[in-house]
């Protein structure tokens, strides 16, 4: 698969990944996904996307506390 973003080739991977839906942040862990390594572009297949919003929907996830650096961009 091409890359809608820059049309380089895509390759396969299953890892973490983070999703923003309605403002609120998700980080789901073992999902499998094509990436760019040209760009860095990320992309679900329809049945994984439907599964993650199903999932979210029902409420079927565990909530973590989790440290990330935060950086503020009001500077430059």
């Amino acid at each position: 698969m091409k890359c809608a973003a820059c049309h380089n080739e895509m390759v396969k991977k299953k890892g973490e990944i983070d999703l923003r839906i309605e403002e609120k942040l998700y980080l789901v862990r073992n999902v499998s996904y094509e990436e760019c390594l040209a760009c860095g572009e990320k992309i679900l297949s329809p049945k994984v996307s439907q599964d993650l919003f199903e999932k979210i929907r029902n409420r079927k996830f565990v909530e973590e506390i989790v440290k990330i650096p935060v950086l503020d961009g009001t500077y430059g």
